[in-house]
């Protein structure tokens, strides 16, 4: 068993990777607990290396993760916060941080710790008890909230992770099916919350999704249902406030016959009604030659160009699969529409495999 030294060094780890200060290069721990993460480069289509387009995503870089602390793995949902930093959050219970350095293909000042609280204690055994599955952050306060499933439940910790606030086990979702909890979470521009189950069947269609009428870790919030409908086949595995009118919904499937495939949509949060079934409209479809994975987090950044979208894989802490970052730069309708109309045709008749040709705004 571990000893306590390691998880406070990564808790500290953490306080000061909030903070953003000078990075400094020290030595690699024992692999058991290592805060070393490695970045590697990866091509976007290995067919074809010149390929940098799907749908209206420009592919700008992406890097295969690892680590040797037996920790990492299982991303499920992720921040990206401001210089760079990116923190993702493991379904079992374990935060992940790093500063991306893009020119030198390196994760700066990582580390990796466990939430400070939760459903269960941090154990041995925290895979088994903690499904963290969602997050959410606010810059003003600093605050975190985390949606977890088979014990289904919605937390919110302090600046910094530093401690547990509130808690909050809505009776909406005590019925959820124990794999298919808070998949997904928004915070909708005037703090209500969304809440997205990935499996529990709405009545009229779609799976399960809750609007909390405030903090959805406050016991004292209410919530009343509406519908999510996923693109068929697919199940909803995160979500990201795009603009004040719209959201970025990220979806995967797998099947025996053609493995694992994504589909990132757009939702309106106008739709986002008490009772109603909502849609999204894909924009574009991630499937092989085109490298994805169990794509599971979705972040979302801007520069001086538009609208960066940050893709992350779950590798469910399968030797076999892989955690995956791809950035994209998200293009307008018109940028699409700006293509030859013989190419244009040509992706429309499945000519390239994996590209999507929805252009809708």
């Amino acid at each position: 068993m571990r000893g306590t030294m390691p998880r406070l060094l990564a808790c500290l780890s953490l306080f000061f990777f909030l903070v953003p200060v000078t990075y400094v290069h020290g030595p690699v721990p024992p692999a058991n607990d290592s805060q070393y993460i490695t970045l590697e480069p990866i091509a976007f289509d290995a067919r074809d290396p010149t390929r940098t387009q799907v749908g209206r995503l420009e592919y700008l870089g992406g890097w295969k993760i690892t680590s040797d602390n037996v920790e990492f793995g299982g991303i499920s949902s992720m921040l990206a916060l401001p210089d760079n930093r990116f923190l993702m959050l493991s379904d079992n219970g374990t935060l992940v941080g790093f500063t991306l350095d893009e020119r030198n293909h390196q994760a700066l000042r990582p580390f990796i710790a466990p939430l400070p609280d939760g459903p269960a204690k941090p154990n041995e055994y925290a895979k088994l008890n903690w499904d963290s599955e969602s997050i959410l952050h606010d810059p003003e306060t600093g605050q975190f909230w985390v949606g977890y499933e088979h014990q289904h439940s919605i937390w919110r910790y302090g600046s910094s992770f530093a401690r547990k606030e509130a808690e909050n086990f809505p009776a909406a979702m005590q019925k959820w099916p124990e794999n298919g909890g808070a998949e997904a979470m928004l915070r909708l521009p005037d703090g209500r919350f969304l809440v997205f189950s990935e499996l529990a069947e709405y009545s009229n269609g779609g799976c399960q999704a809750l609007i909390f009428d405030a903090d959805a870790s406050e016991p004292t919030s209410k919530a009343v249902r509406f519908g999510y409908q996923p693109p068929n086949g697919y199940m909803l595995t995160d979500a990201a406030i795009l603009d004040g009118k719209s959201a970025l919904m990220l979806h995967r499937q797998f099947t025996p016959l053609d493995g694992l495939s994504a589909i990132l949509s757009i939702a309106q949060l106008k739709d986002f009604q008490p009772g109603k079934i909502v849609t999204s409209i894909p924009i574009a479809t991630l499937t092989p030659p085109l490298k994805v994975g169990n794509m599971e987090a979705l972040a979302i950044t801007r520069d001086a160009d538009g609208t960066i979208v940050w893709i992350a894989s779950d590798d469910n802490f399968s030797v076999l699969q892989e955690t995956l970052l791809l950035k994209f730069r998200l293009l307008k309708g018109k940028d699409m529409r700006k293509k030859p109309a013989a190419k244009r045709q040509n992706e429309k008749a499945g000519a390239s495999p994996g590209f999507s040709t929805f252009e809708s705004d």
